[in-house]
């Protein structure tokens, strides 16, 4: 599972940057989208690893679960 969320954020990345190398006139535009895609793959990323280190998966799953549900 980790080495999944690693491998997708770094083709997400990676993606960006071709991205804005293409679009260089509208890259002020698409920035602040890539870096809050890059927070959100960083965070994805943090959760799995609390998830995997836990000594109880399931329940901070659960919590996670409920969390974002909250949110």
């Amino acid at each position: 599972m980790v080495e999944v969320a690693v491998l997708a954020e770094a083709a997400g990345f990676t993606a960006g940057c071709v991205v804005i190398h293409a679009a260089r006139r509208s890259a002020r535009g698409l920035t602040p989208l890539l870096a809050t895609l890059a927070a959100a793959l960083a965070l994805g990323l943090c959760m799995a690893l609390a998830v995997d280190r836990t000594a109880d998966p399931a329940l901070l799953a659960d919590v996670l679960t409920g969390a974002a549900a909250a949110f």
